[in-house]
């Protein structure tokens, strides 16, 4: 009976943990549904935050957007982190940009007992150009460089796209 136990509860780890021995960390872009016209915060988390320092997406990755939708205005950093630098090119429907932590790292909280954590880290603002019943998947192509408080890459699983809907106000 032991034997088939302890096989099973492996391959449960495993699936828990993506197969790597630890939580899988993700950039989660948020949702927003937003009457035409007005404007609203999208919210950019990391989930099962590890020591994370820094984020930067770009020269090579984007998050990406419809143009004929939304409008971005601004991206503000959020719970210690600080936007350093943003590309916002709402004619092509991309932004970049680079955010930090400055002095200071988001460090795991797994002692809380807190499991499945998700942290925002930047509030994007955008604005409603499209008309109500339109949408646009908010998606991350890809991420160029995340590090931990001592400038070392962390693994990082698939950015998870967010999305915007207008709605009738």
């Amino acid at each position: 009976m032991k034997r088939k136990v302890a096989p099973c509860l492996l391959i449960a780890l495993a699936i828990l943990t993506g197969c790597e021995g630890s939580y899988r960390t993700h950039v989660i872009v948020g949702k927003l549904e937003l009457p035409s016209g007005s404007t609203g915060i999208v919210r950019i988390s990391i989930l099962n935050p590890p020591d994370a320092q820094m984020i930067q997406v770009g020269p090579v990755g984007f998050l990406t957007f419809n143009p004929g939708v939304i409008q971005v205005t601004g991206l503000t950093g959020v719970n210690g982190f600080t936007v350093f630098g943003s590309t916002i090119n709402n004619m092509m429907g991309w932004v970049q940009f680079v955010a930090s932590f400055p002095g200071g790292s988001i460090r795991p909280i797994s002692a809380a007992g807190l499991g499945i954590l998700e942290i925002p880290i930047i509030e994007m603002s955008v604005q409603a150009v499209g008309p109500a019943g339109t949408q646009t998947a908010l998606t991350i192509t890809a991420v160029d460089l995340f590090t931990d408080r001592v400038g070392q890459p962390i693994p990082i699983g698939p950015p998870i796209a967010g999305q915007v809907v207008i709605i009738t106000p």
